[in-house]
């Protein structure tokens, strides 16, 4: 029989590598060669856009399913945050549902933070996602700040903008 510090050692070791594993292919890109900020994923209007679109402005990405109910929970809350903060472009990206559903989902839930759509899960693939939802921060230049895995409440999400975007203020108030 295996003592049991070894089995935890060896579980410790193994978690140990995912973690790199998954922040590797998060920083690096996805198994083909393309970077995350490369992967397209589609606006509401049909037009193909990357996270690179947006360099500029520190983004949020939100990946979220319509079978997700931490991810629609979630949602309202995502909706209250972007609408009172400026300096910070908040984004859903909806993973694997057809877009016209995805869109229909959000509108139907009453969200008004821009959406877009992945079908196809390439682009939280290229993060190394393995839950949803999913969140990503950037910084102004591109750079993944962070990726939280798990539902967010208003206040965690404001708390994580305060503390990953300290310049960043509410919306009519001034930085």
């Amino acid at each position: 029989m295996t003592p049991p510090h070894t089995v935890r050692s060896a579980v410790r070791t193994i978690s140990a590598l995912v973690l790199i594993t998954t922040l590797a292919t998060a920083c690096g890109g996805s198994s083909n060669g393309t970077s995350a900020r490369e992967v397209p994923f589609a606006a509401s209007d049909g037009r193909t856009t990357t996270l690179a679109d947006f360099a500029g402005q520190p983004l949020v990405v939100n990946m979220w399913a319509t079978w997700c109910q931490p991810c629609v929970r979630e949602m309202p809350a995502f909706d209250e945050v972007a609408a009172e903060t400026a300096g910070v472009q908040i984004i859903g990206v909806n993973i694997f549902d057809p877009p016209a559903d995805a869109q229909a989902f959000a509108a139907e839930l009453g969200v008004h933070y821009p959406q877009f759509s992945d079908p196809d899960g390439e682009l939280s693939t290229a993060f190394g996602v393995s839950g949803y939802p999913a969140t990503a921060f950037f910084a102004a230049d591109g750079t993944l700040l962070e990726l939280h895995q798990g539902e967010l409440t208003a206040d965690e999400l404001r708390s994580a903008l305060s503390r990953l975007y300290p310049e960043i203020a509410p919306k009519g108030t001034s930085s």
